[in-house]
């Protein structure tokens, strides 16, 4: 991802303390984990992601371009996985740099 310009960071509604204890039990993350602790669900909720019935925000990837504004916007559900494929090809449509 970082060889096509884009910057990825993980966001949950879970506390820091958890995001690390998280972390740690895969071996670490190659992205940052930031929390939507509180108030929860805050960033959540302002992009359009806020689950009220579970308390947390949806699964998501969004490209948010330079600007602010989203790129692409995909929501799954437990225990689907982002195509990571479609996410490159995304980020190259939308102008990426790519390397040689």
């Amino acid at each position: 991802m970082q060889e096509l310009g884009a910057q990825v960071l993980g966001i949950s509604c879970d506390h820091a303390a958890s995001h690390r204890a998280w972390a740690t039990a895969l071996g670490g993350l190659p992205y940052p984990e930031l929390s939507d602790w509180e108030p929860k669900g805050q960033v959540s909720r302002a992009y359009g992601l806020w689950n009220p019935e579970r308390g947390a925000s949806q699964r998501a990837v969004l490209i948010i371009d330079k600007d602010g504004i989203i790129r692409y916007r995909r929501t799954y559900s437990a225990p689907n996985l982002p195509d990571l494929e479609e996410i490159v090809r995304e980020l190259q449509r939308l102008g990426a740099p790519t390397t040689a």
